[in-house]
């Protein structure tokens, strides 16, 4: 306060740049990838899993954020506070709902993975502990839930100047902690159960490779949640509009990633053309799935007729210079038994 009672302001700076930058470059990642996923889908099976839908709901959510944020940034988040004091509750009212849509839309993308897994197998040992992951970020999400609308009563506190009462911060940050703890390690264990499968797969070790590296992009969602918490300790601390916005970034990209993530493997026919020019994958391997006998026709002649007739069905009648090839996307099997015995093994081929 100067002597003739003005208010000195604090050196301009702005920080915004800090969260747009890298929010809306992943954005614009992001949307393509769930629109191909999408068109993918519903051009080999005519319909979308509830995985797919989840991840739809996701990324409309994902934008409702960014806007938010975007929003936010328009009115001077990032700016020193006395800067934008006028702009402070309607500020406080965009935050507020920012961080309550991300809330629910990381808790869609996580689940939707989980979902996807499901389908690479009907065994208990592989669909329970994904039942059990699900649960338990529904719970998480409602828990924090619970917090944003709990923590102070009354709920307009968190944008009016008006008395208030509050839960102590320093459990709710200890709670942070552990959750992050908890989705560092259910992120190394949905990025790594799909490894169980590929090990499986009678696939070339260029594809198998490829196949690994899409399904476990979620290790980078690790990453950027570890980033985070490293924010934990400043929670409370200077000015309160500048210094939201890099856990609220790290935060975004934790979502964002988890969308990327999750999108990528339906990059595999477009990535495995690329192999296919460069010369790590053979052309005669990349439609031919793991339980399909790689044997050419001409040698099966060779083997009797009896074994031949247990391996294929009209056999004789196909030309013998060629391999089989069977496009596993639209396969229908015969049976419940065949169904149960090719369903691990080629199941990624839908992600």
């Amino acid at each position: 306060m100067s002597a003739a009672g003005t208010t000195v302001l604090p050196p301009y700076s702005n920080k915004a740049s800090l969260y747009i930058a890298p929010v809306w470059t992943l954005t614009a990642i992001a949307l393509p990838l769930v629109i191909l996923r999408i068109a993918s889908r519903l051009k080999r099976t005519k319909s979308l899993y509830i995985d797919d839908w989840l991840i739809l709901v996701a990324e409309i959510l994902s934008l409702v954020n960014v806007s938010l944020g975007t929003a936010a940034v328009a009115y001077g988040w990032g700016k020193p506070i006395a800067y934008v004091i006028q702009n402070w509750p309607l500020l406080q009212k965009l935050q507020f709902s920012l961080q309550t849509v991300w809330i629910i839309t990381l808790c869609l993308v996580r689940v939707s993975i989980a979902f996807s897994l499901l389908r690479f197998g009907t065994e208990r040992s592989w669909k329970y502990p994904l039942y059990f992951l699900i649960g338990f970020q529904c719970v998480i999400s409602s828990s924090y839930i619970v917090i944003q609308f709990a923590q102070c009563k009354p709920l307009g506190w968190a944008w009016e100047q008006i008395p208030a009462k509050c839960w102590d911060p320093q459990p709710i940050i200890t709670y942070g902690w552990v959750i992050g703890g908890i989705y560092v390690a259910m992120d190394f264990v949905l990025s790594f159960m799909p490894i169980r499968l590929i090990r499986t797969l009678n696939r070339p070790t260029a594809e198998k490779f490829l196949i690994s590296f899409l399904m476990s992009l979620g290790l980078f969602a690790t990453v950027v949640c570890a980033l985070k918490m490293t924010t934990f300790n400043d929670f409370g601390k200077g000015d309160p509009n500048q210094e939201t916005i890099k856990p609220s970034m790290l935060t975004k990209l934790e979502e964002l990633v988890g969308i990327i993530a999750v999108c990528l493997p339906s990059l595999k026919s477009p990535a495995q053309n690329v192999l296919k020019k460069a010369g790590f994958l053979k052309s005669h391997e990349l439609t031919r799935p793991s339980f399909v006998n790689t044997i050419p026709l001409s040698e099966r002649h060779n083997m009797g007729g009896r074994e031949e007739d247990q391996n294929s069905d009209g056999a004789d009648s196909l030309p013998p210079k060629d391999d089989i090839r069977v496009d596993s996307v639209n396969v229908k099997p015969g049976s419940a038994d065949s169904a149960t015995r090719n369903q691990r093994k080629d199941a990624w081929q839908l992600v």
